[in-house]
């Protein structure tokens, strides 16, 4: 009984400990504090940033090919300024850990909108 009482004071004085290491640096910059990191299948801040610096400049393209109709032509107006706000929010060093899969979300939305007006191009 004693021994048992022994390691689990052991495993509570670790996991006191633990949160107090240094913070772990995650590949694109963000931070989680307390070391944890981000599953391994999950999302990184450098390629969503680059599929949303590359739908800004499908969009932006579009806008100037002159191969919309006036509807969808509307709809790359209203594209232009979220993938712009999109960018700009993943182009910032640090980013929440916990917005990373709203972003992400994000991301997968405009894609699917900028896939679908690509489809639509004369």
């Amino acid at each position: 009984m004693r021994h048992r009482m022994t390691i689990g004071a052991w495993v509570v004085a670790g996991l006191l400990i633990a949160p107090l290491s240094a913070s772990a640096q995650l590949p694109g910059g963000v931070q989680i504090p307390g070391g944890a990191s981000l599953p391994t299948g999950g999302f990184s801040k450098d390629a969503l940033l680059s599929q949303a610096k590359t739908m800004l400049a499908d969009l932006t393209s579009m806008k100037s090919s002159g191969k919309l109709a006036g509807e969808q032509l509307k709809q790359v107006d209203t594209l232009i300024p979220k993938a712009t706000s999109l960018t700009d929010e993943l182009a910032k060093p640090q980013i929440e850990a916990t917005r990373l899969p709203q972003l992400a979300s994000d991301v997968t939305d405009l894609q699917k909108q900028v896939t679908a007006l690509k489809g639509l191009m004369k």
